[in-house]
């Protein structure tokens, strides 16, 4: 009788280590896509934000330009103007 306990108990607790191990698994991996996906967005967020920023770059320089040439034609307008008023 003590023999036939031991293996209902067996039973029950292997089983139920079964599936705590089957859960737990299913866990580990969902935790793993998960992060997988989350990488994934980051990579492409970077990615999105480099080329902003290499967007942004070339109209700064873009515009420093217009400003130097802004300025070359505002000098040559004043030193114009000087040279008339002598």
């Amino acid at each position: 009788m003590e023999f036939s306990n031991l293996i209902g108990t067996a039973e029950i607790v292997g089983g139920a280590c079964l599936f705590l191990m089957l859960v737990y698994r299913q866990v580990k991996t969902g935790a793993r896509d998960a992060w997988r996906e989350e990488a994934e967005a980051q990579t492409a967020r970077a990615d999105r934000l480099e080329k902003e920023v290499a967007r942004l770059i070339d109209v700064v320089e873009a515009l420093r330009i217009e400003n130097r040439e802004l300025r070359t034609h505002i000098d040559n307008l004043i030193g114009g103007a000087r040279a008339d008023s002598e």
